[in-house]
């Protein structure tokens, strides 16, 4: 059984962010970032309603958990997790999430 899964965007996030990464600071930079937030991914799906709210970005039921610069923003109580977004935190989050939620 998956302990989690990505939705569509959640996998062009994280797509992005490894490219961005690898051209400002490299491949090993970009591997350990994003090997961070898929530790981070079990870490959701292991403890389900860990992180938390933010009525200022979302009136929506999910909840964002930060790693480094980045909110990762899933839906609590799903089986399995499933991870709507990782956005950094200077993104328009609220924008971003008024498109996908």
């Amino acid at each position: 059984m998956e302990l989690f899964q990505l939705a569509e965007d959640a996998i062009l996030d994280v797509d992005a962010i490894w490219l961005y990464l690898l051209e400002r600071e490299g491949v090993e930079m970009a591997d350990r970032i994003v090997a961070e937030i898929f530790k981070a991914f079990y870490r959701l799906a292991e403890m389900p309603g860990i992180g938390h709210r933010r009525a200022d970005l979302t009136s929506q039921s999910v909840l964002f958990y930060r790693i480094f610069s980045y909110l990762i923003i899933y839906q609590p109580g799903s089986v399995p997790s499933t991870i709507i977004g990782v956005l950094h935190g200077k993104r328009n989050v609220a924008r971003l999430l008024r498109q996908r939620l």
